[in-house]
């Protein structure tokens, strides 16, 4: 009996003790794990303090170079403000001692050193400034003595243990940091440069390389950061005090080192570019902030893993010592099968295999419940339907496998934004349903239906797949309450295709004229499919001017639509929604062919030089085929290439970049020309002015129909006018009314005007006969 009790000891005690050891291990690593990861969300809290001090002493910093340029009571009070907010942030930012545990060994001692004796040198440069001892240029050295290691702790968020979500975030704000700081150079040294009373070269040259750098920094942190990041600085730069600095920056880089701008103050480049430095201050806090968050979020989760590695462990250890237990447990588990079994036959009935959330029968019986509950107690309801878009495409492409795959990543997203007090389920295939009953979230359903479009923005990757996945949703808001769930979810389905249309936004709350406006839209699709096949289109073509000369130099091809019932409909209407439905493919490619010909003919009729602009939308652009399309129009007209000009807007250029890009150099491979219609109003960056091989700008017309009123126009349209000519490009202006516009065009630098000053759109016979009347316009 002792040694069957001895073989029991060993058969329970050598297992226990490899796992024990093994255990002990696992628990070990992952502590360490656990300790790197509350590491760096401690470095990012403080990386967060800093921010405030790196931000005065930059600050104060630019005032403090724009006071010895200008030596004025403005910069003298901005100064002094400054430099009490340094003050503050300084002494907070030395009484934190934690932020020496960030350094080891001879690199604290550096640090320490260098900050204090940074922190006394500042008040001996302060000194030197009141006394005006010193070079715009000189005093921004004490500055960097404080900023630089300042900067560089605030950027060595460690790496051990970061997701690649956490690295991408960590990489753009290094970046984003570097970016600022160089934002605040230009500011000093621009405010140097403008309140000099004479040009200094080194100044402007110091200016340039930190505009320069600045750019890059720019486009290392658009390559680094995450795509919302990316949005936010972008819509950052679309802020009017930006525009204002590009501008200006601009007209400083354009005129040289041997003139300053006029109208441009110190103080005013200071106003306008301190507060772009704000907006990228405000950028980095919330980037910090998202790192202080993700990084909390991976600590937490650490902690998790680890308290689930002990319950496992515990676990494991009362099994080994249960092992006399066998056949108890045996019963236990044939139990707790059958039990299972029941419940997965039942969940299976009400559930969707796949995603495992509620279906379409179990969600309908759900909402008709919610729906009575509503409308009995006077409580608010609200239906979003969710559908992914081109999911079909997905599936035939990929495989179902893959599909599958995506819509259970999808569904976990959803599941996780909405929150345990959300009724979600899987409508369809491919579309998903979310109530909310009484819930304060429906207080802006707007921004709700955002945060569900959001979690779709992140590329799905699957394998060695990445899949990035659209969608449209559908809103129903009660009250008013429907009779039942299914016409709920009519409404629903009428709000989801209202959605598809609105490709800015991509959702659409339902109101009883969206069914009104549903028929509307088959209608209009019917109509153009009709007009299509029975050439109801017809181009009308309105003449550009030589502003030197008054000759006319190419037409513009313009489509317009007469319904039989309706009368002329505008382009603004029919064109969004020829768009939307795809025939804008068959439409365009008819609009190229007609104007090509139509071309070719009046060149045959003794106007060899003449050219013809035809304009593109994004839908034509990107397709797959279409240069095979613009080559086979000039071969069937016999046009040669030179003569065709494509105009394209900004915002189609900036969709996809990448594929823009590469369509534009072969049509300009095929000796196409290219403009980009509407300069002014879009992005106007000339960054992908530079990138895109394009030949000319068109000023928008709103800008010259603005010019005898002076001001802001007047302002963008000299600077158009002069980012052109820097760059070589010919510029024609749109909506040129009267000789006053024409005649200050000309004295800048347009080439070629269009507009009612000479001719309305006509059709190709009034046009033709117009060209043969006129040998060309009076030039004012």
């Amino acid at each position: 009996m002792d040694r069957l009790w001895l073989r029991i000891a060993a058969t329970v005690a050598i297992p226990m003790t490899a796992f024990m050891i093994m255990a002990t291990i696992a628990l070990g690593e992952h502590h360490q794990r656990h300790e790197e990861r509350a590491r760096m969300v401690q470095v990012a809290q403080l990386a967060l303090d800093g921010k405030a001090l790196i931000h005065a002493l930059q600050a104060e910093r630019g005032s403090t170079v724009g006071y010895l340029s200008a030596l004025d009571n403005d910069f003298r009070a901005i100064l002094d403000d400054h430099r009490d907010a340094t003050d503050q942030a300084l002494r907070r930012y030395q009484r934190d001692e934690a932020i020496y545990q960030l350094v080891t060994g001879a690199d604290l001692s550096a640090f320490r050193r260098q900050l204090e004796e940074g922190a006394a040198r500042l008040e001996t440069h302060r000194e030197r400034v009141d006394r005006h001892a010193l070079h715009p240029l000189e005093s921004t050295e004490s500055y960097g003595r404080l900023i630089d290691p300042l900067i560089l702790i605030a950027s060595s968020t460690p790496d051990a243990g970061a997701t690649p979500g956490m690295l991408s975030l960590l990489a753009a704000y290094r970046s984003l940091l570097m970016l600022k700081e160089q934002a605040a150079r230009e500011r000093s040294l621009g405010s140097a440069w403008l309140v000099a009373r004479t040009p200094d070269p080194v100044i402007f040259r110091n200016y340039l390389q930190r505009v320069a750098i600045q750019e890059l920094q720019r486009s290392q942190f658009l390559k680094l950061a995450p795509e919302i990041y990316v949005d936010r600085l972008r819509g950052l730069e679309q802020q009017p005090a930006h525009q204002e600095v590009m501008i200006a920056r601009a007209t400083i880089t354009l005129q040289g080192e041997t003139q300053k701008p006029a109208g441009l103050s110190g103080l005013r480049w200071f106003q306008m570019t301190s507060e772009r430095i704000d907006g990228l201050h405000q950028l980095e806090r919330a980037l910090v902030r998202d790192i202080l968050d993700t990084g909390t979020e991976i600590k937490a989760d650490s902690q998790r893993q680890w308290l689930n590695l002990l319950g496992i462990t515990v676990a494991l250890l009362i099994l080994t010592l249960l092992l006399s237990m066998t056949v108890a447990r045996s019963l236990l588990l044939r139990h707790r099968q059958h039990a299972e079994a029941m419940h997965r036959i039942q969940f299976l009935a009400s559930h969707d295999a796949l995603t495992g959330l509620p279906n379409r029968d179990h969600f309908k019986e759900h909402l008709n419940q919610l729906l009575f509950l509503a409308r009995s107690e006077k409580r608010t309801l609200g239906v979003f339907l969710l559908d992914l878009e081109g999911f079909t495409d997905i599936n035939r492409i990929w495989g179902e496998s893959v599909a599958d795959e995506l819509l259970c990543r999808i569904s976990a997203r959803l599941c996780k934004l909405m929150g345990p007090d959300a009724l979600m389920a899987r409508i369809y295939g491919d579309q998903f349903g979310v109530v909310f009953f009484d819930s304060s979230r429906l207080d802006n359903p707007e921004r709700l239906a955002a945060d569900l479009l959001g979690a779709l923005r992140p590329a799905v990757e699957i394998g060695p797949r990445r899949i990035e996945v659209k969608g449209n949703i559908g809103i129903v808001l009660c009250p008013p309450y429907p009779h039942d769930a299914s016409e709920l979810l009519a409404y629903l389905a009428f709000s989801v295709q209202n959605a598809k249309d609105d490709r800015l936004h991509r959702h659409s709350i339902f109101e009883p004229v969206i069914m009104s406006r549903h028929s509307e839209l088959l209608q209009m699709d019917r109509d153009l499919e009709w007009a299509l096949e029975h050439d109801e289109f017809e181009l009308y073509y309105q003449p550009k001017v030589d502003l030197a000369t008054g000759a006319i130099v190419s037409v513009e091809a313009l489509l317009r639509w007469h319904h039989p019932d309706r009368g002329a409909i505008p382009p603004n209407v029919f064109i969004p929604r020829a768009e939307a439905n795809g025939s804008i493919i068959p439409l365009g490619e008819q609009v190229l062919r007609k104007a090509c010909l139509q071309c070719q003919a009046w060149r045959e009729r003794g106007f060899e030089d003449l050219t013809m602009a035809v304009n593109l939308s994004a839908v034509q652009l990107y397709q797959a085929n279409f240069i095979e399309q613009v080559e086979r129009a000039l071969a069937d007209s016999g046009l040669p290439a030179d003569a065709l000009e494509l105009e394209l807007t900004e915002s189609c250029l900036m969709e996809d970049m990448e594929v823009a890009e590469r369509i534009l150099r072969s049509l300009c491979a095929l000796g196409v020309s290219l403009s980009v219609d509407d300069f002014g109003t879009g992005y106007s960056s000339l960054a992908y002015l530079r990138r895109f091989p394009v030949s000319c700008l068109k000023l928008d017309q709103r800008f010259v129909k603005e010019l005898e009123m002076g001001g802001e126009a007047e302002l963008i349209a000299g600077a158009v006018l002069a980012l052109a000519r820097s760059l070589s490009l010919t510029t024609v202006a749109e909506g040129v009314e009267n000789h006053y516009q024409a005649k200050w065009l000309r004295e800048r630098g347009c080439l070629q005007a269009q507009g009612y000053l000479y001719a309305r759109p006509m059709p190709a016979a009034e046009c033709l006969s117009l060209m043969q009347k006129r040998g060309g316009f009076d030039v004012p």
